[in-house]
């Protein structure tokens, strides 16, 4: 897998006590063009601190580029914030 940090858009279920649920997400290759992909399968959720910040980190599964690939995204929730962090 290969580190990104890059902040994204998501679209997503919140409920109350439970963690937000990513349906799709849209973020920007490194030439600027937008891609949208949809969350395929949750494999695990887990709640980590970092920094003082609680973070919802989702390891998932889903096709990109054609192919079944693993991905983690991750939910700040202090800031409201999710990034793609590994593909």
């Amino acid at each position: 897998m290969k580190k990104l940090n890059r902040d994204i858009d998501v679209l997503a279920t919140f409920r109350v006590g439970e963690p937000p649920e990513p349906h799709k997400f849209r973020v920007r290759d490194r030439y600027e063009n937008i891609h949208v992909l949809k969350v395929g399968r949750i494999l695990d959720i887990r709640k980590e601190k970092s920094l003082g910040y609680d973070i919802w980190v989702y390891e998932c599964l889903g096709r990109i580029g054609g192919y079944e690939r693993p991905y983690e995204l991750q939910y700040n929730v202090q800031k409201a914030r999710w990034q793609l962090v590994k593909i």
